[in-house]
């Protein structure tokens, strides 16, 4: 067996120590560096939201009818149309003052206009203030005595007061004005009765005017009465 020289073995003992105290250097550099860990930040949670459902405007409930089984069936003798007479101390106003045996009536039942369609009677009666009879009526003597009068036919007093614009304006003043008598007004206050019977339906509108003078309006609602007729072929033909 070869002996190496001293020389070279102390060399290669020296360069071993200096390698292994480098990769001691090295391991307790880096152990000595803080660690940092590379964390990934956590996906933001996206939650879909809906939107907020929004209720539609709630549209305004449109007025009930006027329920007339609330009304007692009267067993009154009214007698012949229109049914009510005029005071004493006035004349009726023969000029404006009409009747039909179809029309339309507007009443107002405290909501809404109603359009009652029947027989019509619409009088305008003027205060006698000539002679001994100078004395004026006030409204509330007017009033009152067609109330005594209306409640002994079994009638009920259904509003009291001034038609209000907006009631008008909802069915258009033209047509409001066109089937318009002397009982109601959308200037001062009316009064609507009704008498209700088991065949007939009778609305009644009484407005005492400022001056002493008033208006009654009656109608019976009722069906159209048939006023044609189908013409026979041979009555065509000698046409």
């Amino acid at each position: 067996m070869r002996q190496v020289p001293r020389l070279l073995l102390t060399a290669l003992a020296l360069a071993g120590g200096l390698s292994a105290c480098g990769h001691k250097d090295q391991a307790a550099e880096q152990a000595s560096q803080p660690t940092t860990t590379a964390t990934a930040p956590p996906a933001a949670t996206e939650t879909a939201t809906a939107p907020a459902e929004t209720s539609p405007a709630t549209a305004a409930a449109p007025a009930a009818a006027f329920d007339i089984t609330t009304v007692p069936v009267s067993t009154a003798n009214l007698g012949r149309f229109p049914y009510i007479a005029g005071l004493k101390g006035f004349s009726l106003n023969t000029s404006n003052s009409k009747e039909y045996d179809f029309e339309r009536t507007y009443v107002y039942d405290g909501k809404t206009l109603l359009a009652i369609e029947g027989k019509v009677s619409r009088r305008l009666f003027d205060a006698e203030r000539s002679g001994e009879n100078t004395k004026a009526v006030s409204e509330l003597a007017i009033d009152r005595n067609f109330e005594n009068l209306l409640k002994k036919l079994g009638a009920v007093k259904v509003w009291t007061g001034t038609i209000p614009k907006e009631a008008v304006d909802k069915i258009g003043s033209d047509e409001f004005y066109k089937h318009h008598g002397f009982g109601s007004s959308d200037n001062d206050a009316s009064d609507t009765y009704l008498i209700r019977q088991k065949n007939k339906e009778v609305w009644v509108q009484v407005n005492s005017q400022p001056g002493g003078d008033y208006g009654i309006d009656v109608v019976e609602k009722a069906v159209m009465p048939k006023l044609t007729t189908a013409m026979p072929a041979a009555d065509l033909k000698k046409n």
